[in-house]
């Protein structure tokens, strides 16, 4: 899985931002990337923040579709998570809690 291996802050934060550029149009909030935390591997104790290709093509609204890239707080939003290339590659594992029954 790709994506930002960041603070919990830093991953609440993100996603408050999708869910702002969403509800500033009058629009509800339809979609958040989400964040997980990371119990295992390499990132262990960082929250995972899911930013692959296919999340950023994912077709969100209009006709033709918007997509997560197209809105203009993309950018600024990417780049507090250290911008695209500071996404990390992790197993999915990796945020399975390994309490969990």
């Amino acid at each position: 899985m790709i994506g930002f291996a960041v603070t919990a802050e830093q991953a609440q934060a993100a996603n408050d931002a999708v869910a702002l550029a969403q509800t500033s149009r009058g629009l509800p909030v339809f979609w958040l990337p989400g964040a997980y935390h990371i119990y295992t591997g390499y990132h262990a104790g960082l929250t995972f923040v899911p930013c692959d290709e296919i999340i950023l093509s994912t077709p969100l609204r209009g006709n033709p579709p918007l997509t997560p890239v197209d809105f203009p707080e993309f950018a600024e939003i990417v780049e507090s998570l250290g911008g695209l290339d500071a996404r990390v590659t992790i197993q999915p594992q990796d945020i399975i809690d390994p309490d969990a029954p």
